[in-house]
Protein backbone atom coordinates (compact mmCIF):
# COMPACT_ATOMS: atom_id res chain seq x y z
CA UNK A 1 0.00 0.00 0.00
CA UNK A 2 1.59 3.40 -0.95
CA UNK A 3 2.04 6.17 2.04
CA UNK A 4 -1.13 8.82 1.20
CA UNK A 5 0.99 11.86 1.31
CA UNK A 6 3.38 10.12 -2.03
CA UNK A 7 2.46 11.84 -4.89
CA UNK A 8 2.46 9.82 -8.63
CA UNK A 9 3.75 11.50 -11.87
CA UNK A 10 1.36 12.24 -14.40
CA UNK A 11 0.82 9.62 -17.13
CA UNK A 12 2.39 10.80 -20.62
CA UNK A 13 -0.78 11.30 -22.01
CA UNK A 14 -2.03 13.35 -19.43
CA UNK A 15 1.57 15.52 -19.83
CA UNK A 16 0.99 15.30 -23.71
CA UNK A 17 -2.76 16.71 -23.31
CA UNK A 18 -1.78 19.68 -21.31
CA UNK A 19 1.39 20.08 -23.81
CA UNK A 20 -1.14 20.08 -26.35
CA UNK A 21 -3.81 22.24 -24.95
CA UNK A 22 -1.48 24.67 -24.11
CA UNK A 23 -0.02 24.96 -27.12
CA UNK A 24 -3.33 25.61 -29.00
CA UNK A 25 -4.01 28.12 -27.23
CA UNK A 26 -0.74 30.02 -27.69
CA UNK A 27 -1.71 29.42 -31.85
CA UNK A 28 -5.10 30.44 -31.31
CA UNK A 29 -4.19 33.95 -29.38
CA UNK A 30 -1.30 34.51 -31.83
CA UNK A 31 -3.72 34.26 -34.60
CA UNK A 32 -6.37 36.65 -33.06
CA UNK A 33 -2.96 38.87 -32.40
CA UNK A 34 -1.66 38.69 -35.77
CA UNK A 35 -5.39 39.49 -37.20
CA UNK A 36 -6.37 42.29 -35.01
CA UNK A 37 -2.77 43.53 -36.01
CA UNK A 38 -3.07 43.04 -39.99
CA UNK A 39 -6.88 43.95 -39.95
CA UNK A 40 -6.92 47.75 -40.95
CA UNK A 41 -3.49 47.39 -42.86
CA UNK A 42 -4.48 44.30 -45.40
CA UNK A 43 -7.04 44.98 -48.62
CA UNK A 44 -6.92 41.48 -49.70
CA UNK A 45 -8.16 38.16 -47.53
CA UNK A 46 -6.04 36.28 -49.16
CA UNK A 47 -3.01 38.21 -48.12
CA UNK A 48 0.04 35.72 -46.89
CA UNK A 49 -0.12 37.64 -43.59
CA UNK A 50 -4.30 37.05 -43.66
CA UNK A 51 -3.51 32.98 -44.39
CA UNK A 52 -1.08 32.87 -41.52
CA UNK A 53 -3.63 33.76 -38.97
CA UNK A 54 -6.20 31.93 -40.23
CA UNK A 55 -3.57 29.00 -40.03
CA UNK A 56 -2.95 29.94 -36.61
CA UNK A 57 -6.29 29.58 -35.19
CA UNK A 58 -7.01 26.01 -37.39
CA UNK A 59 -3.71 25.00 -35.90
CA UNK A 60 -5.03 25.54 -32.04
CA UNK A 61 -8.13 24.58 -32.93
CA UNK A 62 -6.64 21.28 -34.03
CA UNK A 63 -4.17 20.67 -31.54
CA UNK A 64 -6.86 21.33 -28.40
CA UNK A 65 -8.90 18.75 -30.22
CA UNK A 66 -6.18 16.34 -29.93
CA UNK A 67 -5.58 17.39 -26.06
CA UNK A 68 -9.54 16.79 -25.35
CA UNK A 69 -9.26 13.57 -27.20
CA UNK A 70 -6.10 12.37 -24.96
CA UNK A 71 -7.84 13.48 -21.79
CA UNK A 72 -10.85 11.53 -23.06
CA UNK A 73 -8.66 8.31 -24.00
CA UNK A 74 -6.87 8.58 -20.83
CA UNK A 75 -10.23 8.88 -18.72
CA UNK A 76 -11.80 6.21 -20.39
CA UNK A 77 -8.89 3.67 -19.61
CA UNK A 78 -9.02 4.50 -15.94
CA UNK A 79 -12.42 3.94 -16.02
CA UNK A 80 -11.91 0.61 -17.45
CA UNK A 81 -9.36 -0.52 -14.94
CA UNK A 82 -11.78 1.07 -12.21
CA UNK A 83 -14.49 -1.29 -13.38
CA UNK A 84 -12.50 -4.43 -13.69
CA UNK A 85 -10.76 -4.35 -10.51
CA UNK A 86 -11.90 -6.96 -8.34
CA UNK A 87 -14.38 -6.30 -5.60
CA UNK A 88 -12.00 -7.33 -2.58
CA UNK A 89 -9.67 -4.78 -4.10
CA UNK A 90 -11.38 -1.78 -3.28
CA UNK A 91 -9.34 1.06 -1.22
CA UNK A 92 -10.59 1.02 2.09
CA UNK A 93 -12.25 -2.46 2.35
CA UNK A 94 -11.78 -3.62 5.52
Amino acid sequence: MRAPNLRTRSSLAVRLAVGAAVAGATCIVAGLFLAYLIAGHSSSDSAPSSLTAIGLGVLGVLLILVSAVLFLGQGLGRLRRWVRRPPGDAQGSR
